[in-house]
């Protein structure tokens, strides 16, 4: 019973922070939802903010470390399909069944609007995978390729595919359905992503021996 009461008040805490974000939302508010008094927060969690941040840890969990997508890949195919394959892995996270409604709102609200007790946990996942991908193109790149040609390309192919995932009601304004549900499907959007990415980076691709 006592497991059963705390699930219901994280998932219910859940969409109302995603919605309105940590400061806007009232633990009177979640507790209504709820149907729980709030001694039941204080008991369960402390305060609003270890609510939150239980909340936000369940959302994060999703995750999976960019160390082991790398490890996972068969190192006897081309470059070209290897990349491929990570960046699809890694996207998933983005596109993930899990991550679909509020948790993917939260998230994207604490990416945009960080607070100070979870935004810099995400902002440091965010940057040590950017700088895992930057090195793991050190074998694509020319040496003489300047840094920021590099962190270019890897913008433009990520900027695509979180925009994809963000602006999705803009796409459903100004694309009709059948196109849409045709050829703007998330692993078509991930796939000309990166042929993006390698139709950019081609002028400074290292010379093959």
């Amino acid at each position: 019973m006592t497991d059963t009461i705390r699930l219901r008040i994280i998932d219910t805490a859940g969409p109302i922070f995603a919605q309105k974000g940590f400061a806007a939302t009232t633990v009177r508010e979640i507790c209504t939802a709820a149907k729980v008094n709030q001694a039941a927060i204080n008991y369960y969690f402390g305060s609003k903010e270890s609510l939150y941040k239980e909340v936000f840890e369940s959302t994060y969990s999703c995750f999976t470390p960019f160390r082991e997508e790398i490890t996972e890949l068969d190192l006897t195919h081309p470059f070209e399909e290897r990349f491929y394959n990570l960046i699809v892995q890694h996207t998933k996270n983005i596109f993930a069944t899990e991550l679909t409604g509020w948790k993917a709102q939260l998230l994207f609200r604490e990416f945009y609007n960080p607070t100070p007790s979870c935004g810099e946990k995400l902002q440091g996942y965010i940057i040590r995978d950017y700088k895992m991908i930057y090195c793991y193109l050190d074998e694509y790149f020319d040496p003489e390729t300047p840094e920021h040609i590099r962190w270019k390309c890897i913008f433009c192919m990520f900027g695509s595919v979180i925009f994809y995932k963000k602006g999705g009601w803009l796409l459903r304004k100004i694309i009709l359905d059948d196109m849409r549900q045709k050829y703007f499907k998330p692993e078509q959007i991930i796939a000309f992503a990166v042929q993006t990415f390698f139709a950019v980076a081609a002028p400074y691709r290292k010379q093959q021996s």
